[in-house]
């Protein structure tokens, strides 16, 4: 299996440990695993960070990204950003070479949102850019992906871009751009320098009688949910394609959960991707 694959999200409901991940990598032939603020890192913890480095170099693993789920364009932004540079000391102790965080935790009501799109804006990239300073000094570049509604799609991300001036990185994230109702291909084609790592999940159309748990609104009103890589709409293997031709050499990270221990369709994912990818 190619070592350019990471897990991002716990392939197992029910995962307590990032050894457990690590261990399933290995076990699957993968040496990556994408860092995530959850078990051991559910604070920042530079105690567990140590251990669990130690752990992976053990195994001949490594931590290619870490990744946070927060908001600093809203009125926590302050503390988000401190809580954020602490993260960025357990990245660096993880030995991962970027830091990834979402901007505006932008996921409910479209219109709600896009009511405060520019005050939302404003915070989101003043704290980037203190986040990014602090990171660089630390040897971590920030990295950031379409995301939400105000820094998501082609023209948003560029925007975004401009604003922060400075040397940020892109994750093509597969699946985040179709809540603008535009596609990764078209993400990829725009940024092709500047993506340095990627997100691989895949969605599906879901009409209103199917809307549940998972399911996000487009900012048009339409819903989607994810779905086992290469069994939904999400034009994979033309982007990945596409990041070949442009040079990408980083890791493609499977962001999608099994159902159970066990479930086959990790496996029939990770021969999916092998595949794409060679």
């Amino acid at each position: 299996m190619s070592g350019k694959i990471c897990f991002y999200t716990p392939p197992y409901p029910g995962m307590t440990s990032y050894k457990e991940i690590i261990d399933l990598a290995v076990a699957k032939g993968l040496t990556a695993v994408e860092g995530f603020c959850n078990f051991e890192f559910a604070q920042p913890d530079l105690a567990a960070a140590k251990e669990i480095r130690q752990y992976a170099d053990e195994r001949g693993v490594v931590f290619p990204c870490f990744s946070l789920f927060c908001d600093v364009a809203g009125e926590h932004a302050k503390e988000n950003v401190a809580r954020l540079c602490q993260y960025a000391e357990v990245a660096a102790i993880l030995g991962s070479p970027y830091l990834h965080h979402t901007v505006a935790c932008d996921f409910g009501n479209p219109q709600d949102v896009l009511a405060r799109k520019e005050a939302l804006f404003a915070q989101g990239v003043q704290s980037v850019r203190t986040v990014y300073d602090y990171a660089a000094s630390l040897g971590i570049r920030s990295i950031y992906e379409d995301q939400g509604f105000v820094f998501n799609g082609v023209a948003g991300f560029q925007r975004f871009l401009d604003a922060v001036d400075r040397n940020v990185g892109a994750v093509a994230d597969f699946g985040n751009i179709a809540q603008v109702e535009e596609s990764v291909v078209d993400f990829i084609r725009a940024f092709p320098k500047q993506i340095v790592h990627a997100h691989v999940k895949d969605l599906t159309p879901v009409s209103k009688a199917e809307i549940g748990p998972g399911c996000l609104e487009t900012i048009y009103g339409n819903w989607v949910r994810e779905v086992e890589a290469g069994t939904g709409t999400v034009r994979i293997e033309e982007a990945i394609r596409l990041l070949k031709a442009s040079g990408y050499d980083g890791y493609y990270a499977i962001e999608y959960q099994g159902a159970c221990q066990g479930d086959p369709s990790v496996d029939r994912v990770l021969t999916r991707l092998q595949d794409w990818i060679c």
